[in-house]
């Protein structure tokens, strides 16, 4: 019998537990299980565990029942709460449908109504935009045009904005809208209208009282300006009408600053300063005095103007009436294309026109005076330094007024002046010619130069000591004024000279000459004058020379010699050219002229240079050892053969060393 095929149920059992796992979970919950339940090992307990599993189960399944059983009725009243909620939920859909399509016309209506208010709220949103942006308010306007309300910060902005909203109307033009863009723009145009017609005459009214004087101009105006200036004819009427104020006001302060009150007054006298007409009977600080008085005031409108119209700094920036200007120009509707030509105004030329027609009045005054001061000049020193100082101050003004070129009053007012006074300058030294000229006196007997001559010199070395400290001394400037101021004078010492006799006139011509040139020599500005006179003092000296020379030959007997001594030279020399005779009384001649030679140099003391003195008489001794040396020679060729040294000497006993040591 097979014994797997006979084992029992229980050996089964008993196999399938010990081949199971005891690392099993379900095992081992098992266990935990019995383990709570077996409490004692005993037999009964043994026995009796079956059973109360067993039991242990059926109270669970009971209770698990009656636990359903609770679900079950709970669940058929959820079905019966769910029939009626389904009841009503049909009764509830079939009153929505009804009220659904009552109400269907009544949500279409709303919806309808909700687009249209969305639509005109946007318009109102738009309308309101376009009124803000394109409309001026009653209140602004009134600020804007009304002459009551002042012209301030407010009067500015509302401008600003009106200005806006007619460049805006650009836009409306462009996108069509043509009939509310030419009306506003026609309205804005009213508006900007009357509201530079108040800005003008506001102005005006500003700068009748504008103080010039005061270091601050007032800031309105300044901006006011610029604004006008957008308006080229309002701001060159304001221009004008400053400038018309301006001439006034300069008028009496030159009145003032001339006489001591203003013009046609004789009251309000300022005895803080002594007035410039004071000062008549001195002709140079006179002029002076109203030149510096109309170069100051020219600096201080120069200034004053600066700070009104052109001046940038900080938040002025904003105000610069140059930028208006320019603005302006561009904006002008005849001004071009500014990408084809570049419109610009020079603020600094601007101001400097109207600085030179707020002085135009003075000028006339001015110009009286002076004019009127260098007609009365006698002297040509006195009338060449107020023609330096004209110049200077016409310099001056050229630097300032420089941006003007030739369309400036003053300086054709300054120039004219200088021409006045240079031509009075000249009458005066043509006069004093013709005066000189019709009544030459003789030549001093010392031949020393005359004295209208020294006259000439003193007056001309004053005229150079003035132009050397102008601005622009040149040397071909002067050379008028050397034509005219030393010429006929050296011409008339010359004519002087032509009357005199043998070296005297040439002497007396040197010794003019060399006067003149000493004059010049310290005038850098006379260098070619000096060397014309430097070429008649080498041609002079060189006359003297020849002069002295032929007294020395004349006196010391060898005239006579040097006659024979030239005829033998040029015939074939068969005899001597000179007799024994013939020798010994030119050296007989020879020593007494030898002895008295200062005698011989009287002439040529009278020349006012000691060292051309010394030149002359050393060149003439020079030529005069010469021709001797000559003679002599012609005398040992002609006769040593014959007569031997000794005999030569006795008849010829000087030699060339002797006569040099005794001529030195």
């Amino acid at each position: 019998m097979d014994p797997i095929k006979s084992s029992t149920p229980s050996q089964q059992r008993l196999t399938s537990a010990l081949s199971a796992s005891y690392i099993d979970s379900d095992i081992r919950n098992a266990l935990a299980v019995l383990d709570t339940r077996f409490v004692e090992n005993t037999a009964e307990s043994r026995r009796q565990l079956r059973v109360d599993v067993q039991a242990n189960v059926i109270r669970s399944n009971a209770q698990i029942i009656r636990d359903f059983s609770q679900v079950a009725e709970q669940l058929t009243r959820i079905g019966t709460a769910l029939d009626n909620m389904s009841n009503v939920v049909s009764a509830m859909r079939i009153g929505t449908s009804t009220a659904s399509a009552e109400a269907a016309p009544i949500l279409e209506e709303s919806t309808q109504l909700l687009t249209q208010k969305k639509v005109i709220e946007d318009k109102q949103m738009l309308l309101s935009a376009f009124t803000d942006h394109f409309t001026v308010s009653d209140e602004d306007i009134a600020i804007l045009t009304s002459s009551v309300e002042p012209v301030d910060d407010r009067f500015f902005n509302i401008l600003q904005n009106v200005k806006r909203i007619h460049n805006d109307c650009q836009v409306l033009l462009a996108s069509g809208n043509e009939r509310v863009g030419t009306e506003i723009m026609d309205e804005m145009v009213k508006h900007l209208h009357a509201a530079f017609q108040k800005l003008f005459r506001w102005v005006q009214r500003e700068l009748k009282t504008l103080s010039m004087e005061s270091p601050q101009v007032n800031s309105g105006v300044r901006r006011a300006l610029k604004v006008l200036a957008e308006r080229p004819t309002l701001f060159q009427n304001c221009l004008d009408f400053f400038a018309e104020a301006r001439q006034k006001i300069l008028l009496d302060s030159f009145y003032t600053a001339m006489t001591g009150s203003a013009h046609g007054s004789t009251v309000n006298m300022d005895y803080t300063t002594k007035p410039i007409e004071v000062y008549a009977h001195d002709p140079l600080r006179y002029i002076g005095d109203m030149f510096a008085w109309l170069h100051s005031t020219a600096v201080s409108e120069q200034e004053a103007l600066e700070v009104l119209f052109i001046s940038q700094d900080g938040d002025e920036r904003k105000s610069s009436i140059a930028d208006g200007v320019q603005d302006a120009l561009q904006n002008e509707p005849w001004a071009g294309d500014p990408a084809e030509e570049a419109i610009h105004w020079d603020p600094r030329r601007g101001l400097m026109q109207l600085v030179d027609k707020n002085l135009s009045t003075v000028a006339k005054p001015f110009k009286a005076r002076i004019e009127q001061a260098i007609a009365t000049q006698e002297s040509s020193t006195l009338t060449y330094k107020l023609t330096n100082l004209i110049n200077f101050y016409r310099l001056t003004f050229l630097r300032l007024l420089s941006s003007l070129d030739s369309d400036s009053t003053l300086l054709i007012t300054i120039s004219s002046l200088e021409e006045a006074s240079l031509r009075q300058f000249y009458s005066i030294l043509q006069d004093h010619v013709r005066s000189v000229m019709s009544d030459l006196p003789s030549a001093p007997a010392n031949l020393s130069p005359p004295l209208f001559l020294l006259d000439s010199l003193k007056d001309l070395t004053l005229l150079m000591k003035s132009y050397e400290t102008s601005l622009s001394p040149l040397e071909e400037d002067f050379t008028k004024i050397l034509e005219n101021a030393l010429d006929p004078y050296l011409e008339g010492c010359f004519q002087l000279s032509r009357e005199l006799e043998s070296a005297n006139k040439h002497i007396f011509s040197l010794n003019c000459i060399l006067a003149v040139r000493s004059t010049l020599e310290p005038f850098t500005f006379t260098t070619t004058k000096q060397k014309k006179l430097q070429d008649q003092v080498d041609d002079l000296i060189s006359i003297l020379v020849e002069y002295q020379t032929g007294i020395y030959i004349h006196k010391s007997g060898l005239h006579p010699l040097m006659e024979q001594l030239k005829q033998w030279e040029e015939k074939p020399k068969i005899q001597a050219p000179f007799t024994p005779e013939q020798l010994q009384d030119a050296s007989f001649r020879l020593d007494g002229f030898l002895s008295e030679v200062m005698d011989a140099q009287t002439s040529i003391g009278r020349l006012a240079s000691p060292a051309f003195q010394t030149e002359v008489l050393k060149r003439a001794a020079g030529e005069f050892i010469e021709a001797f040396r000559r003679v002599e020679e012609a005398v040992m060729e002609s006769m040593l053969d014959e007569y031997g040294e000794e005999g030569v000497r006795m008849v010829w006993p000087r030699t060339v060393e002797e006569v040099q040591v005794l001529l030195s």
